[in-house]
């Protein structure tokens, strides 16, 4: 047998891979590479808020200091930085976080891997808002967990939450993006944060919060956390700096450190010493990140007031759409019954991208749904987008469904 010969029988991938799905937004953006198109799909931060000049300035200075920069780190993560998030953690929450909590890890996807591992056997359930993050419905799905979308926002949605948890012997996860949602842009109050907390902690399941938008609020402050002493939260720098950093943190319950701290071991050892140190190096300085924030606040503010208007005067005003105060979204239902997936196309021919909503949905999507971004798009570019998409909605409605 030679190395070019074929195996006469493949291995057997993981029953787990029968699971696996694209990325909606992956997707968009590969249909779209390549072309001139108006970028309304990707929740990405926007160019101009990066720190380009201050990240040079301060990986020279730390290099300078010779090769310690560059060695193996804590697997935790730096100890300074996760005191500096420890002590911003405690402030918002009301009570005090210890720096032992802390976990850094490769931005919040990994941190959503981590918990899974640590909490999730295959048909477990975990509870998500309908619609929810479509990365985390990744990832619950790859560990064979039976999701459940339930409306959060709603005294009516929580009572039905509270009837499934009564009965459900398996829950293990409540899920929420509380603040600024992806992809609704939408925020739970006090009280609905409170009775969330409440609920996990009656019924034995871990909430938990992923909160990336949180000081990216223009019109409102954030309501704070429920301060749950067995909820989970996740942050990341990548929304506030700069999307390479790659650095979220997980803020845990003490019973979940250790079997956490174990599991980053085993994926990779730990992140980028260097990158910690150039991050902590930047939120540290005083009026650094007071500074950054209010700037991209007034970005996205003056983008999302664009995508509004010029929403609002299209669709022959026909258009559903909630305005978020803050984040990087707008989630919005077509006119008409019309389908995002086959307005997509369309919308492409015009010259402008969007993530139809289906797969933000856990069950029975609504076809109709759409998720508009304007975090990275210009606003007088944001108007054009909206013509190039109102025409191709014009383009679908007129030709006759196959």
């Amino acid at each position: 047998m030679t190395f070019t010969d074929a195996p006469s029988r493949l291995p057997a991938l993981a029953s787990r891979t029968d699971q696996l799905a694209d990325s909606a937004v992956g997707a968009v953006l590969r249909l779209t590479d390549g072309h001139d198109v108006i970028a309304l799909a990707a929740g990405s931060p926007a160019p101009e808020t990066y720190c380009h000049q201050e990240f040079a300035d301060v990986t020279t200075r730390l290099l300078s200091q010779g090769g310690l920069p560059l060695r193996y780190g804590d697997a935790s993560g730096l100890p300074e930085l996760r005191s500096w998030i420890a002590a911003r953690e405690s402030a918002g929450l009301g009570r005090p976080v210890d720096a032992g909590q802390v976990l850094l890890t490769h931005g919040s996807q990994q941190g959503l891997d981590l918990l899974c591992k640590a909490l999730l056997d295959p048909g477990d359930v975990v509870f998500v808002d309908r619609p929810s993050y479509v990365g985390a419905l990744q990832v619950f799905r790859l560990f064979q967990a039976r999701v459940v979308d339930i409306p959060l926002g709603s005294d009516e949605g929580l009572d039905r939450l509270e009837a499934a948890l009564s009965v459900e012997e398996r829950a293990k996860i409540i899920y929420v993006v509380p603040t600024f949602a992806n992809p609704t842009g939408a925020t739970l109050d006090t009280a609905h944060r409170r009775r969330l907390a409440a609920l996990a902690q009656r019924y034995g399941c871990v909430l938990v919060e992923d909160d990336p938008y949180r000081d990216l609020g223009y019109d409102t402050v954030a309501p704070r956390p429920a301060a749950a002493a067995s909820a989970v939260r996740m942050g990341t720098f990548s929304k506030v700096l700069f999307p390479a950093a790659r650095l979220g943190h997980l803020v845990v319950p003490p019973f979940l450190t250790d079997v956490l701290m174990k599991f980053k071991q085993a994926a990779d050892l730990g992140n980028s010493l260097l990158m910690q140190q150039v991050v902590h190096e930047l939120v540290q300085e005083p009026g650094f990140l007071a500074t950054r924030l209010e700037r991209s606040r007034h970005l996205y503010r003056k983008r999302r007031d664009a995508l509004v208007s010029a929403l609002a005067g299209s669709f022959e005003g026909a258009l559903e759409f909630a305005v978020p105060h803050g984040g990087f979204f707008v989630w919005a239902r077509l006119p008409g019954g019309a389908d995002a997936t086959e307005l997509l196309a369309a919308a492409v021919e015009e010259g402008v991208s969007f993530v139809p909503g289906t797969d933000f949905y856990a069950t029975e999507p609504d076809p109709s749904t759409l998720r508009l971004s304007f975090s990275c798009t210009r606003a007088e570019d944001i108007v054009e987008g909206v013509a190039r998409l109102e025409r191709a909605w014009r383009t679908l409605r007129e030709e006759p469904r196959s």
